[in-house]
Formats: structure tokens, sequence, C-alpha cells
């Protein structure tokens, strides 16, 4: 996957398809809503994908994509989060692209980002929890920073 962005609150479907039809010519049918394990096998393949969570958890709305969304955005993944976390006025996270699994690019509702540190126990059950930022995000003032370890920065 190019895209695994995470939501804190519910988005309506109907307007996240809505508007990545208005801004990105994505057709609201290309769009599927729901998990993957209900999708019929035959169904045509979407351009992306919109979870929800399998129940009350933190950033649990994921949407997904692949080749198809980066080709008809033409944002990579914390961009188009910022997008769509300006938007909804939801906050984001993406994966900040380090080695360490508890570390993610927080997106604030105003845009702003930074990365995080998530609880680790709570996300090996699928439950990302943001424990602290690793470096200031002007749209968390807050969110208490605690910088890494000088041995785990990079």
């Amino acid at each position: 996957m190019l895209y695994q962005i995470h939501f804190e609150e519910e988005l309506s479907a109907d307007a996240l398809r809505r508007h990545l039809q208005q801004d990105y010519g994505i057709a609201p049918d290309a769009v599927y809503v729901g998990r993957v394990e209900d999708r019929a096998a035959d169904d045509p393949r979407p351009v992306a994908m919109f979870t929800p969570p399998d129940e009350d958890e933190g950033f649990g709305w994921i949407l997904t994509g692949d080749t198809e969304l980066a080709d008809a955005t033409g944002r990579n993944e914390r961009d188009l989060a910022v997008s769509l976390a300006r938007t909804f006025g939801v906050r984001a996270l993406v994966d900040d692209g380090s080695i360490y699994p508890d570390r993610w690019l927080l997106v604030s509702a105003d845009g702003s980002s930074g990365r995080v540190m998530t609880d680790e126990d709570a996300a090996a059950d699928g439950d990302l929890r943001v424990v602290h930022a690793l470096e200031p995000i002007s749209g968390e003032p807050q969110l208490a920073v605690v910088p890494p370890p000088e041995w785990a920065r990079g």
C-alpha cells in the first residue's frame, strides 16, 4: 500500500467520496467503504478503500490506496492526509518512514504535522493512541513534547 491514512474520528463516507470526486476526479463508486472481508471477490478493484474500525479504536478509520490513488491525487501520503485533515477538521496519522512501529506522523486538523509516539501495547491490539509528540506541532499545543533519546534519533 502506498497510502494508509488513519483518521481519529469517523468521516462521512459520502462526504469523503464527494471530496475525492470534486478534487481528484475519483468516481464515488471507485471508493469502497467497508471491510475488506465483506467485498465480493469479483468486485472491481477500487481506487481507494475506507475501512471502519473493528471497535472503538483510536485512529481506527483508515483510508488505503495504491498507485491508482497516487495517480489520481498526484499527492504523497502525507500531503493527502494534510488535505483531508484540513477539509474535514480531523486529525490523522501516517507512517513516519522510520523503523520504529510506535512512531507516526500526526497531522492536525489545521494541517500542521510532526512525529509522535504511540502506545506500543495498545497498538499491538490495533488501537493507535498518541502518548506524546517527539517534536513541537503548532496545531497541537496541548500535546507534551518528549524528544527521543539521542541513540533513537533519525
